[in-house]
C-alpha cells in the first residue's frame, strides 16, 4: 500500500508549481516584473487552497471506501 502526503504539503507543493508556470507564461508574453509576480502570488493564493480543498475530500472519500462493510 502506498502512504499518502498530507493534503495541505501537496496542495501547497502543487500551488507554487503552477504559479511558477504562470509566472514563466507571463514573463514569456512581455510581462514586466510585478505583473509576473503579481500573477503568481495570485496564483498561488487561488489555486492552492482550491487544491487543498480537493485533496481533502478526495481523502475522505478513500477512507470512507475502506471501511465501508462489503
Amino acid at each position: 500500500m502506498t502512504t499518502q502526503s498530507h493534503p495541505l504539503k501537496r496542495a501547497i507543493r502543487n500551488g507554487l508549481l503552477m504559479a511558477v508556470v504562470v509566472g514563466g507564461v507571463t514573463h514569456f508574453q512581455g510581462s514586466e516584473a510585478p505583473e509576473v509576480m503579481t500573477s503568481m502570488l495570485f496564483t498561488f493564493g487561488i489555486v492552492t487552497p482550491a487544491l487543498w480543498l480537493s485533496y481533502r475530500f478526495t481523502q475522505k472519500l478513500l477512507q470512507r471506501q475502506r471501511h465501508k462493510p462489503d
